[in-house]
């Protein structure tokens, strides 16, 4: 279990977790949707260590979030990653693998060969595109013996197939893992009602129990409904310039 508790995370004046608490299970899928900017990532980012914050705790199995034991309870799929282009897609697991204990080389080369990069396995990164390593990312994480694999906006890059069949990996590994995901992918979170969704606004965070409410709670939270009156307004004047 992941317990995170009175988080508070500011920005120059801008206090993006305000004494944020939750609780993660070690199984299953939660994903998390918001506005740009509400926090999503920097949640995450504070979980697995990558960026302080001014108070709060955040605990990893009951083990602090800083302590090497914790670490290798996780795994983070950034939505945008910088990987090191001058390896090979195997030599870059590799490292990741060195890092980690038991990883497992033979559901690595199950999954690279699902997605159909054995022949790009051993090419540079450099040559990848963005889908091709979210890709090669996804399939290090499952060949990991993490209990824990966060990652922001999964299915961007992905064509339709890989994403049908990322779901299906995330669905059956998820039966022994947590995913914890950023994802607004609405027709993700529709067909997997089994996930539990959270919405991050204004520093905290909740439980969203009818997920057709999210397109709704978005617009309202944020700049949207502003954005919508502005182009109507846009639109009524300038056709009536043109009468």
């Amino acid at each position: 279990m992941i317990i995170v508790s009175g988080l508070e995370k500011t920005y120059s004046n801008n206090r993006v977790l305000d004494k944020l608490s939750i609780e993660f299970s070690s199984k299953g899928i939660d994903i998390i949707v918001g506005i740009n900017g509400s926090g999503k990532t920097t949640l995450l980012n504070c979980i697995c260590d990558i960026t302080p914050f001014q108070s709060g705790k955040i605990e990893i199995d009951s083990i602090d979030r800083k302590e090497k034991e914790a670490k290798l309870k996780m795994y983070y799929i950034p939505s945008d990653f910088y990987l090191p282009e001058y390896l090979s897609g195997k030599e870059y697991a590799e490292f990741v693998f060195s890092r980690y204990r038991k990883p497992n080389s033979d559901l690595f080369e199950f999954v690279i060969n699902l997605y159909n990069l054995k022949s790009e396995i051993h090419k540079k990164i450099s040559e990848y595109s963005y889908g091709m390593k979210k890709k090669l990312q996804i399939a290090i994480s499952l060949a990991l013996d993490v209990q824990y694999i966060f990652a922001d906006e999964v299915f961007n890059g992905l064509d339709y197939e890989s994403y049908l069949l990322t779901e299906y990996l995330i669905n059956r590994f998820s039966e022994d893992r947590k995913f914890i995901l950023i994802s607004h992918n609405m027709d993700y979170i529709n067909r997997n009602a089994q996930a539990d969704v959270f919405l991050l606004s204004c520093g905290n965070i909740q439980l969203v129990t009818d997920t057709s409410k999210i397109e709704e709670i978005v617009i309202n939270n944020g700049e949207l409904k502003n954005h919508y009156a502005k182009i109507e307004r846009f639109i009524y004047n300038n056709q009536s310039s043109i009468e």
